[in-house]
């Protein structure tokens, strides 16, 4: 299909067509323009590409803006694109967008160059967004500093459930900041404030992280996968500090679900004031909850 067909049958706002993908279709500023007015107030096109063309940097913008009024829930940058050559402005473009992409639920910019600056400026608007349910960011060098950023932005956000970071060249500092995102046990309180949604970092574990933080990654990521509420989350994951650091194993497995009137009264209590920290000065009250060593 020639491209002012595409261009016809996006403008009737045509059910078919689902998938446009934008690369010499917008040759000059003009086939650009035509195709940006097209999009304005299309409700079907749903997943949108851009590869294969060094864009004119106005007429992409003008693509992007358009997009600001569709129901587009997919976009990706690349892989195997021109943009590479760019430093991945294009796709530091795209994210730009994403606050007035309403209907967005995943971004791929799969080997995009962004580098660590544009993990920090991703991360920045993504703080507070509450649409996006996957980033796929693989083979991106945002080293440990983009990884830090990711993780303070998962601090925030609750809204996404995968971020794909395979081949990122995260260390050990960058992997410490991911692995306490999810799964901070500094504290009981820094553990009840972890992020409780997130479900997956990687397509193989390996790839993103070493031996040292892999397991709680994973035991975390399960945790979510199986809770139906953060609560639940937070408890499947204070079980795993308590067996951990003490060897002790929680009697009442779901105590969240149970009624309090039923629980040891200083859990009650504890529970009460939303306090988790107050455990460690009462740990010698714990003799009626825990068992097994310690």
């Amino acid at each position: 299909m020639d491209h002012a067909a595409v261009i016809r049958r996006i403008g009737r706002n045509d059910c078919d067509t689902r998938e446009l993908c934008v690369g010499n279709i917008i040759k000059d500023r003009t086939t650009a323009a035509e195709l940006a007015a097209a999009l304005e107030g299309n409700t079907h096109v749903q997943y949108v590409t851009f590869r294969e063309h060094s864009y004119d940097a106005a007429a992409f913008e003008s693509i992007l803006d358009a997009l600001k009024e569709t129901k587009v829930q997919k976009i990706a940058v690349g892989p195997q694109s021109q943009v590479l050559h760019y430093g991945g402005k294009y796709a530091l473009a795209v994210v730009r967008q994403v606050p007035s992409l309403q209907s967005l639920i995943r971004l791929d910019l799969n080997a995009c160059n962004i580098g660590p600056v544009g993990a920090i400026i991703l991360s920045a608007i993504l703080a507070s967004n509450s649409t996006l349910r996957r980033l796929d960011l693989p083979d991106n060098d945002i080293g440990d500093e983009g990884a830090v950023a990711l993780g303070h932005m998962l601090g925030r956000n609750t809204a996404l459930k995968e971020i794909i970071l395979d081949t990122n060249g995260i260390g050990e500092w960058g992997q410490r900041a991911l692995r306490n995102a999810v799964y901070d046990d500094r504290s009981f309180a820094s553990i009840l404030d972890s992020n409780h949604t997130l479900l997956s970092y990687f397509y193989i574990p390996r790839n993103v992280f070493g031996k040292t933080v892999l397991n709680d990654v994973l035991s975390s990521h399960a945790a979510n996968l199986r809770s139906n509420y953060p609560e639940a989350a937070a408890t499947k994951k204070l079980r795993r500090v308590l067996k951990k650091r003490y060897g002790a194993t929680l009697c009442f497995e779901k105590f969240l679900e149970t009624e309090t009137a039923l629980l040891p009264h200083v859990l009650g209590w504890i529970g009460g004031k939303r306090d988790l920290d107050l455990m460690y000065s009462f740990k010698p009250m714990f003799v009626d909850l825990l068992e097994g060593r310690g």
